[in-house]
């Protein structure tokens, strides 16, 4: 392959005008090539068919210039056919390279939906572990409280009715003032304990299997653990239908039903309600939480189950809570829906069916 020169290709037109031949035509063909490799663009091209219609059919007789016309219109038609076959090659080249490069990017997008998943998961595996620690170790004191307590509240009622009568009143006083502080302290530990209790559910560690659980103890439980949140400000309504027992996977709905009841009360700014109903439809199983928050802007809708997107304030919230729980609820083959509240708020509907 030579360089181009575009007097070699005038000369060649020149010469096909008159010949008209195969062989003329892959001269072009092979001028075509050259031109190619030699950095030409089409427009340069253009710019040489210019000059030979100027050279070789304006100067000619009216009844010759038809045929030089129609003589030089085939050459460089041969000529630009290297240029076809580049373009062609680039175009198909380019729609593979865009068709890798979406199935890239789809990769990409499942590669980063599983990654913030397995961070979650193990953040909420750590989580869970530190509960059950947590739990395991205030229990375990707390029995022996709560038994003394139990004794000694058993032996000062006896002192108490063998006593009485015999003792001054500022003693009685005394003996009646220590059972009231006993028994206060036994139902203190009562709270204690049935938190411990909702602190064990809470954090079960089994998201890999499924089980049949009590939903009532799920919502209750994850309700003790957020209950610093909500105190004093906002009022559960708790609707529980059957079937109560449901088989799940037990940690992973409990995440959900946080991430969804700690979104209700983040909410509400003031005073508030959250209605909370379990029931079953159909052959569907639907958790209900409806609110009387500020609701979600219909333009955001679409957008809320994205990763890392949240209308929090920066620093308030990670944008991960709803993706998150839409996938928990995916593995669950259900489905996760957020709507306006009637009352204003909204509403989050876990469905999922249930395996008679």
């Amino acid at each position: 392959m030579t360089e181009f020169r575009e007097a070699e290709a005038l000369a060649a037109a020149a010469s096909h005008i008159h010949r008209q031949t195969e062989e003329s035509l892959s001269a072009a063909y092979e001028l075509g090539r050259d031109a190619l490799a030699s950095g030409l663009g089409i427009l340069d091209v253009f710019a040489i068919l210019e000059a030979a219609y100027a050279a070789l059919v304006v100067p000619v007789s009216e009844a010759e210039r038809r045929t030089h016309a129609a003589a030089v219109g085939n050459f460089f038609r041969e000529l630009l056919s290297p240029f076809e076959m580049s373009l062609r090659g680039h175009r198909d080249a380019n729609r593979e390279l865009l068709a890798a490069n979406a199935e890239l990017k789809q990769a990409y997008g499942a590669l980063e939906k599983k990654q913030v998943q397995l961070v979650q998961a193990a953040k909420m595996a750590s989580l869970g572990e530190l509960v059950a620690g947590v739990a395991h170790e205030i229990n375990n004191p707390l029995s022996f409280v709560v038994s003394h307590l139990n004794t000694a509240v058993s032996s000062l009622s006896k002192l108490d009715a063998e006593l009485a009568g015999n003792l001054s009143p500022p003693a009685a006083e005394h003996l009646s003032r220590s059972l009231d502080r006993i028994r206060q302290c036994q139902g203190g530990a009562a709270r204690i304990s049935e938190l411990v209790l909702k602190l064990r559910t809470f954090s079960r560690l089994d998201e890999g299997e499924q089980k049949t659980v009590s939903i009532r103890d799920s919502v209750t439980s994850v309700l003790s653990i957020l209950e610093h949140k909500s105190r004093g400000r906002i009022r559960f309504e708790l609707r529980f239908g059957e079937p109560d027992q449901v088989e799940c996977f037990p940690s992973l709905l409990n995440q959900a039903l946080m991430n969804l009841i700690a979104n209700a009360i983040d909410s509400i700014s003031d005073q508030g309600v959250i209605e909370i109903a379990t029931f079953r439809d159909g052959a569907d199983y639907v958790i209900s939480i409806a609110d009387t928050g500020h609701g979600i802007p219909e333009h955001l809708k679409e957008r809320v189950f994205e990763p890392f997107f949240t209308t929090k304030p920066v620093g308030e919230g990670t944008g991960l809570g709803l993706s998150i729980t839409h996938s928990i609820v995916a593995r669950h083959r259900g489905t996760l829906s957020l709507a306006a509240a009637p009352n204003g708020g909204t509403v989050a509907t876990i469905r999922f069916p249930l395996d008679d």
